[in-house]
């Protein structure tokens, strides 16, 4: 609980694993740059994320989910459940779709897209 006790972790979270999101200039839920500077770098240094610089731009920083970050991804699926339950308009629908066809799948659909993402970037 010490790493994700508030809504900024799971947000980052949630969005590098279902909005694919990896760089985080702005954000549409208006956190403070000092605040998602702490955040992300908290997950660097819990190994949860790897920050690369973007082959498109170097003076901008890419942040990917590692293995260990990967393995949380049927946690945030529970969430995403959870939260899609009290609030139907929330969450990615073409993901919840394939949770109720299949949770298992949609997981493992997840983290092999996660995990060619790393690998995309010559990340092992």
């Amino acid at each position: 609980m010490e790493i994700f006790g508030d809504k900024w972790m799971l947000l980052i979270l949630r969005d590098i694993m279902f909005n694919g999101k990896n760089s985080f200039l702005a954000s549409a839920e208006k956190i403070s740059s000092a605040v998602l500077t702490e955040k992300l770098n908290r997950l660097l240094e819990e190994g949860i994320v790897s920050k690369v610089t973007s082959p498109k731009n170097a003076s901008k920083f890419l942040y990917l989910i590692t293995d260990k970050g990967i393995e949380l991804v049927p946690v945030m699926v529970e969430f995403l459940e959870w939260g899609s339950k009290y609030n139907p308009d929330g969450g990615p629908k073409p993901l919840l779709d394939q949770i109720k066809q299949s949770k298992k799948k949609a997981i493992a659909e997840l983290q092999n897209r996660l995990r060619e993402e790393w690998h995309s970037h010559g990340l092992a």
